[in-house]
């Protein structure tokens, strides 16, 4: 029972970071492995990348289009299942490794809270699933014996299939025969190596008789082993590469024998990339990413859970697995798998690249010795002797994996000094909502001492500029905020808003349309921050320099108009003898539900209407007690429906209420 309440633990977390992830679009190598399974069920025939890659995952991709369509969430939701899937191999090969539940389920904790392993459960990349392949083959080879080779039998099937979705897999062909040599006898080491030989096989002979030359799986690694250390650099080696085509046996040869060359030419070079590479593998993956992409906006809640549940358990499994490869019981397991399949991991990496999804396949070797130090921690003893030289071992190498991850980045003197901006920043924000400038101002120019390149700072300053009514000093502020971060969100829009009031439209176009670059709702920002200096119009073209006076809309469409949610609002200047006029459409596809609008103006219901096909314009008197403050709120309930669930073959799965194009005051007759 524990290991299924575990697994929905996993599951949770995953399905939140899933329903975060929804409108975040398909990366480079996503769109590549996608665009091969559509061609393989357009065509059916499978088609190479152009840098050669195993086949199983488009084939995987495929599979999961056909039995769940083609929208991308449901893909990642298969993923997601599978990632929550992994705690029960994991679970069982803790249990076989140590015979402690404790361990087990600790073990199952550290996978199902971890941040990281449910954010690349998101991403269409092999990583997932090959890490459920992983862990089942350790599993099975953990529980095999003399008696059961069917154990073998399967964890050949599976690391044929494993293979066959990253190459990196094959040397656990070499390493599972040994263990099962000495823990199962020869039989069993036999039938493992050669079933995964006949799984691999026969695309090995596909090769060859289509290159006419041996490619076991793929030429991803002798490409990159020239790619990553040649000094002319991937783009340059990329490029010749590619100039001979599909010829993937003259691309493995060449690339061989450039890349065995390169590292012969230019040791200096090669010692220095192996050094950075070595510090970026132990490195903190979301401090660095959130640091170095500071205009992707992040939810707090999202930025905690990325630092505890993503960093922090990375720093637990990494330091407390490689202590545990020393001191724990499972010797054998250790030296003949878990340590050997980690070094592998770390030298490959170390000689090709990293990105952080190449540290993940260490996981399955390093979780289950992090869990037995964790539960050895919590019921801690005086060592004896004969264990201090493991200790000492222990102790240094967990000392140099932090030296390597601070000589990376100072994370510590960087956490603290973030830490001290926002807090800066927080009481910048408090000052300047109840009307202290000054207050404001010492906090925010305090927040940019301590970060000079805080376009957060920058742009608070600028909003007290333009409260004190001036534009032009609160222009060259933006300015510099946008020299700083030159994509950041708030720098743009606020720069847009300044110019849309000078009547530079031209240029708060080109600013405003940022409203698209964050998952933020940019709508509701602007409406809390441009109001202060930016009294609204009494008449806008909804979806063009509206960005202030519209919320609950979604992006404007090409036509230059909105789409409103079930719930959304204008705000307009008005006289109180004035009429309320919109421009409206209840398009909608043939089948879906027609639009039922209700309208208030300041909180009154105005009038309720059914939308129908096309443009139409509605006019609502304004009622008594409206516009005495010179301006009215207009809010537009609508009933909503998803394209999507109309024509499924639709990419639009939006809730949709009604297109409004214009909103304006007008004379009453």
């Amino acid at each position: 029972m524990a290991v299924i309440g575990i697994m929905a633990l996993a599951l949770m977390l995953r399905l939140l970071v899933w329903r975060w992830h929804e409108m975040y679009p398909l990366g480079g190598d996503e769109q590549e492995y996608l665009n091969q399974a559509l061609t393989l069920l357009r065509t059916r025939q499978y088609v190479e990348l152009r840098l050669m890659r195993p086949p199983l995952y488009a084939i995987f991709l495929a599979a999961c289009i056909v039995a769940f369509d083609l929208l991308i969430q449901n893909l990642r939701l298969v993923q997601a299942i599978i990632s929550a899937a992994t705690i029960a191999p994991l679970y069982l090969l803790t249990m076989r490794l140590f015979d402690n539940r404790r361990i087990a389920i600790v073990a199952g904790l550290l996978a199902a809270l971890n941040y990281t392993l449910a954010f690349t459960a998101t991403e269409l990349l092999t990583e997932t699933l090959f890490l459920f392949a992983v862990t089942t083959i350790f599993a099975l080879l953990s529980c095999s014996t003399s008696a059961s080779r069917w154990r073998a039998l399967i964890a050949g099937i599976c690391l044929g299939a494993l293979a066959l979705l990253r190459s990196v897999a094959l040397p656990l062909l070499a390493l599972g025969a040994i263990w099962l040599g000495l823990q199962a006898g020869k039989r069993a080491a036999t039938t493992f190596a050669l079933t995964a030989i006949l799984v691999i096989a026969p695309w090995t002979l596909r090769n060859y008789l289509t290159y006419d030359a041996l490619i076991i799986i793929d030429t991803t690694g002798a490409e990159n082993l020239w790619l990553d250390n040649d000094p002319a650099g991937r783009e340059v080696v990329k490029r010749q590469l590619y100039a001979l085509g599909n010829d993937m046996a003259a691309r493995q040869r060449l690339a061989t024998e450039r890349g065995i060359a390169a590292i012969r030419a230019n040791p200096d070079y090669v010692a220095a990339k192996v050094w950075s590479e070595a510090r970026r593998f132990t490195a903190l993956q979301f401090f660095d990413d959130m640091r170095n992409r500071p205009a992707i906006w992040v939810p707090p809640l999202q930025v905690w859970l990325r630092l505890i549940l993503g960093d922090g358990l990375w720093l637990v499994i990494l330091l407390g697995g490689a202590m545990g490869l020393w001191l724990a019981p499972a010797r054998r397991w250790t030296l003949i798998i878990a340590a050997p399949w980690t070094l592998y991991v770390v030298l490959t990496t170390l000689i090709f690249h990293v990105e952080p999804r190449y540290r993940l396949p260490i996981y399955p070797a390093l979780i289950p010795y992090a869990a037995w130090l964790i539960v050895r921690l919590s019921m801690w003893r005086m060592p004896t002797k004969r264990r201090m030289p493991a200790m000492m071992a222990a102790g240094a190498t967990c000392i140099a994996l932090i030296a390597m991850t601070l000589a990376h980045r100072p994370y510590v003197a960087e956490a603290w000094m973030l830490a001290q901006k926002h807090i800066y920043l927080w009481q910048a924000d408090r000052a300047l909502d109840r009307g202290d400038l000054d207050t404001a101002r010492a906090a925010a120019g305090a927040a940019l001492q301590l970060d000079d390149r805080s376009a957060l700072a920058r742009v608070i300053l600028a909003r007290i500029d333009l409260a004190t009514g001036r534009p032009e000093a609160a222009l060259a502020l933006l300015n510099a905020a946008l020299t700083a971060i030159p994509d950041h969100p708030y720098a743009h829009l606020l720069r847009g808003a300044v110019y849309r009031l000078e009547g530079n439209d031209r240029a708060a176009r080109r600013d405003l349309r940022y409203e698209t670059a964050s998952l933020e709702d940019l709508q509701r920002w602007a409406w809390d921050i441009f109001r202060p200096f930016a009294p609204p119009p009494n008449a806008l073209n909804i979806g063009d320099l509206d960005l202030g006076y519209v919320r609950g809309f979604h992006f404007a469409e090409n036509g230059g108009f909105r789409w409103t949610t079930d719930h959304a609002d204008i705000l307009l200047a008005a006289q109180s003898d004035g009429l309320l006029e919109l421009r409206l459409s209840g398009d909608r596809l043939p089948g879906a539900p027609p639009a039922e609008v209700v309208f208030h103006i300041d909180g009154i219901e105005s009038g309720r209407m059914t939308v129908s096909r096309g443009w139409h314009t509605a006019r609502f008197p304004l009622p008594p007690g409206a516009a005495d403050d010179g301006q009215i709120l207009v809010s537009i309930q609508s009933t909503i429906y998803r394209p999507r669930s109309i024509d499924r073959t639709s990419p639009d799965n939006r809730p949709l209420g009604v297109a409004i194009d214009e909103a304006r005051i007008v004379d009453a007759p």
